[in-house]
C-alpha cells in the first residue's frame, strides 16, 4: 500500500493538460475522405458520411421515460392547488386530455396525455 509521501501514483504526473491532449489528438486525427454505400449488415464499425434520418417517428408520440405523474404546468401557479388523479395510463394505452387541476398516473412507455 502506498503511503502519503509516495508519489508513484500521483495522477498529476501521469495525465497531461487538457489543451495539450486536444492538440495532440487533433494532430493525429486522419480525416475520412472516401465514402462507400453499403448495406446495413455491412455498416458495423463504419462511420456515417452524412446524417441518417428515419422516415418514421420512433416512438410515434411523446412518451413517459419512467413511472410517474403527468400534469399541466399551468395548474402549478398556486402552491395550494389540490390536484386529483383522474386517470391511470399504462404502456400501450392512450389517456384522455387532462382536465384542469388533475394529474394522470403514467407508466413507462405510455403516451403523454394531451395538455400535459
Amino acid at each position: 500500500m502506498a503511503n502519503a509521501t509516495d508519489n508513484s501514483c500521483d495522477v498529476r504526473q501521469i495525465l497531461m493538460p487538457l489543451d495539450q491532449a486536444l492538440t495532440e489528438l487533433q494532430a493525429r486525427a486522419i480525416p475520412i475522405k472516401n465514402t462507400q454505400q453499403v448495406t446495413l449488415k455491412e455498416s458495423l464499425g463504419r462511420v456515417l458520411a452524412q446524417d441518417l434520418i428515419s422516415s418514421i417517428n420512433v416512438p410515434p408520440a411523446d412518451n413517459s421515460a419512467m413511472d410517474g405523474y403527468a400534469l399541466r404546468a399551468s395548474d402549478l401557479s398556486d402552491s395550494n392547488t389540490e390536484l386529483i388523479v383522474s386517470q391511470r395510463i399504462c404502456a400501450g394505452e392512450t389517456g384522455e386530455k387532462l382536465a384542469q387541476n388533475t394529474v394522470a398516473r403514467i407508466f413507462t412507455g405510455a403516451p403523454i396525455p394531451e395538455g400535459a
